[in-house]
């Protein structure tokens, strides 16, 4: 079996590198600390702190570069919806064709941002289970009790996806109506049951071994 640091290495888009979890230096960090630890060079509280300050700045640069990436996918969803606009004045087959395939193309994307946020949500949930194995200390309950329910959590961008779902409404909408445009004007907001998703761009957003909290306990419950 292919270990994470290996599979992320290979997973990552190209042009995107330097923006995924480092976990290559995240492990290098816990095995300092834990020699630290041993030899009586830092206690654990300080450990806690530390380390739940690195894992701050792998989070938010993770963050602001999702909510970046979103603002594009947001941007060219608009620039679509106007030509979608476009076509209620003049209707024309062929327009239609190109404005679905565009919407796809945007679903493609999606699609790889989705993956960017899995695989860094593995490699946060990974590292905070090395820490608990570690050094035998459940900080992986402090540091999500912490971050999670805080109103400024940046942790949440990372396993609630809030910004990611509405992109995905905005194309299965989009694509709704493009695809009924002959006479049926069907909204998926007509049939709320029905789990969003981008037409023909199957992606397991719900299902996925992302975080999922606790609102109880603001813990991960998925570890």
């Amino acid at each position: 079996m292919v270990n994470f640091g290996k599979k992320l290495m290979v997973d990552q888009v190209e042009e995107w590198k330097g923006y995924y979890i480092n976990y290559k230096l995240m492990k290098k960090m816990l095995k300092q600390y834990v020699e630290m630890t041993q030899h009586g060079g830092k206690d654990r509280e300080h450990v806690l702190k530390e380390f739940s300050r690195i894992l701050d700045d792998q989070i938010e640069r993770i963050v602001l570069f999702l909510l970046q990436q979103q603002g594009h996918l947001a941007s060219r969803i608009e620039e679509l919806g106007e030509r979608r606009a476009a076509l209620l004045e003049q209707y024309d087959i062929s327009q239609v064709s190109q404005l679905r395939d565009a919407y796809r193309e945007v679903g493609f994307d999606l699609i790889k941002l989705l993956r960017f946020v899995d695989i860094n949500a593995t490699g946060l949930r990974k590292i905070l289970k090395k820490f608990d194995k570690r050094f035998g200390y459940k900080f992986t309950d402090y540091y999500v009790t912490t971050r999670a329910n805080h109103p400024y959590s940046q942790l949440q961008q990372v396993f609630k996806q809030v910004g990611i779902v509405a992109v995905v409404g905005a194309l299965s909408r989009n694509l709704e109506y493009l695809q009924h445009h002959e006479g049926s004007f069907v909204s998926i907001y007509d049939h709320p049951a029905v789990t969003l998703k981008v037409q023909y761009l199957h992606y397991p957003i719900f299902s996925s071994k992302l975080f999922k909290v606790s609102k109880k306990r603001g813990t991960l419950s998925d570890l």
